[in-house]
């Protein structure tokens, strides 16, 4: 993601698009054109717009929901997807909230983080554990939970290895099952987020960003 830095907060919220950004996809990808889309991406292209004004999906069409209706088995399915994984999987919404601010700290995905931040502080997450999360703190004094959580994302998508003893406390909390799904919503959001990355998605202008480059 392209971006202005100021000496004051480090962060611009005026970022400068540059020549290959669409002004209307905010990224590389020319707009979608709906009546292009086959009829099940059709209802999904429908769905996600519904959701978004009803603020269920907090980008719309601008970020990975605009990437993936291009794939037409993928985007059948991308809002089903999303909202089991986000909100059907068994974790608490502070938890899944964390588990994606996790991951895109480790991705480094400015628009994720972004979106999601406020997200996760409405919902319960502390602003000592955003933090934590996003100036990569130590976890020392989080509760075990979500120090799990953390580790977790520092583990598979920084370190790109997992240690014995960092799945054993993940699964003595979530079980077996649960730590399958919990990995599988990091996993979701780390796709989106080297998407995101590829086509070098924007935010839109009235947003700040929120991530500081580390």
């Amino acid at each position: 993601m392209t971006q202005h830095i100021d000496g004051k907060s480090g962060i611009s919220n005026t970022p400068a698009l540059l020549p290959d950004i669409h002004p209307e996809s905010l990224s590389r990808l020319s707009p979608v054109d709906r009546a292009t889309l086959t009829d099940k991406c059709k209802a999904s292209y429908d769905e996600m717009v519904r959701l978004r004004a009803e603020g269920k999906n907090l980008a719309g069409l601008v970020g990975p929901s605009g990437i993936w209706i291009r794939i037409p088995v993928w985007g059948e399915h991308v809002s089903e997807l999303n909202q089991y994984l986000r909100n059907k999987i068994g974790l608490e919404p502070r938890l899944s909230e964390l588990a994606i601010l996790a991951s895109a700290r480790e991705m480094n995905s400015q628009f994720e983080w972004t979106m999601h931040e406020p997200e996760a502080l409405r919902v319960g997450v502390s602003a000592h554990v955003v933090e934590v999360v996003k100036f990569r703190k130590p976890i020392s004094g989080l509760a075990e939970t979500e120090a799990v959580i953390v580790e977790l994302a520092r583990e598979t998508l920084g370190a790109k290895k997992l240690s014995a003893q960092t799945y054993a406390r993940a699964k003595a909390i979530f079980g077996e099952m649960g730590l399958i799904n919990l990995m599988a919503l990091m996993a979701n959001y780390a796709t989106s987020a080297i998407m995101l990355t590829a086509v070098d998605q924007q935010l839109r202008p009235d947003q700040t960003p929120l991530m500081p480059e580390l």
